[in-house]
């Protein structure tokens, strides 16, 4: 089976590269670039952003959406992280996580974030082996732009994850029962997020995991390496290294870029897994087949890619998605034949 998905609108360019890259449940786009700024896009007309929030001082590197796509949170260079109004397109807290001690101990610099389904938590880690988890404070708004302002003020609780020295993504699982780091060491860690133990270890990648995506019900879990590979995971399984492990976990691999993996993302329906590379390559894979399926060629290294959510309402699930990158604009590709 082969699909055929072309390219349609683009954004105008961005002022450097694209790092980040969500699309929400209200049908908003969202860039982040490595300018520092966030711009909120209507998918329907791209022609200029709805908002253009100077959210960091460096580049974003993280980007996380609430599952309502009110909230967002974007971590940069420096280890700030932004929290978003994204229908009002301002900041409403912001936090310094490179110089903040957290739980009465040692800093944690952020490089990547991740935001609670429901927004109840979120969650960064970054140059440490620990991952931090910091409640939500709906109730306080930020009214200037120091430390812990605003929804980002909450209680905070810190999990050693083991001998990593790095957290490359973070994804909590749609259910919002689980939280995945991916790590430099090619580790990947799974949290229980009420209980915050580890219950599973992976190590099925010989180098960086650099990103990581849950199916819809939040059975798998996929994740893209500097070792060129793109593992899934079955997390019902456990792992045999995790605390909690009952098998073995890593269920297949998929093979076809060229270098490294630098995003991947599930389809809202499950059946179709996006990947971006460093090879300049999108590719679709049929997860059930576990095989590639679709090939377009980018211009430069693809370091975002995101599908429209099943609730915007325009296209059937999985026939439109995203995606952007090096070549600084956000550019839509749709399935031949979607009208």
């Amino acid at each position: 089976m082969s699909l055929s998905y072309l390219q349609q609108e683009s954004t105008p360019l961005h002022p450097d590269a694209i790092w980040a890259l969500t699309w929400t449940r209200l049908n908003h786009l969202i860039s982040g670039c490595a300018d520092g700024h966030l711009r909120i896009w209507d998918s329907a007309a791209l022609s200029q952003p709805i908002h253009d929030i100077p959210s960091h001082p460096l580049a974003i590197t993280s980007l996380s959406t609430s599952e309502d796509g009110t909230r967002a949170l974007a971590a940069s260079l420096d280890g700030t992280i932004a929290c978003v109004d994204v229908q009002e397109g301002r900041v409403i807290g912001k936090c310094e996580t490179g110089r903040e001690k957290v739980a009465g101990e040692n800093e944690i610099p952020a490089y990547a974030v991740g935001l609670h389904p429901n927004n109840k938590c979120w969650a960064w880690s970054g140059r440490s082996s620990k991952l931090a988890v910091r409640q939500m404070n709906e109730e306080v708004e930020a009214n200037g732009h120091g430390v812990g302002q605003g929804p980002l003020s909450g209680e905070t609780s810190v999990i050693d994850t083991g001998k990593s020295k790095f957290g490359m993504d973070l994804k909590f699982s749609p259910d919002g029962q689980q939280l995945a780091l991916a790590s430099e060491s090619g580790q990947i860690i799974v949290v229980d997020t009420t209980t915050q133990s580890i219950i599973s270890t992976y190590t099925s990648h010989a180098m960086a995991v650099r990103t990581l995506s849950w199916s819809p019900d939040s059975q798998w879990l996929f994740s893209g390496s500097d070792d060129h590979r793109i593992v899934l995971h079955d997390v019902r399984a456990g792992s045999k290294t995790g605390s909690g492990g009952k098998g073995e976990g890593a269920v297949a691999i998929m093979q076809g870029h060229q270098s490294w993996v630098l995003k991947v993302a599930a389809s809202p329906d499950g059946k179709l897994l996006g990947s971006g590379g460093a090879d300049h390559l999108i590719k679709l894979w049929e997860v059930g087949q576990r095989a590639c399926v679709s090939t377009s060629t980018s211009t430069a290294e693809v370091w975002g890619l995101d599908w429209q959510p099943a609730g915007a309402n325009t296209f059937a699930v999985g026939k439109q998605f995203a995606a952007a990158g090096d070549d600084r604009a956000v550019i839509l590709y749709r399935a031949a034949g979607s009208a």
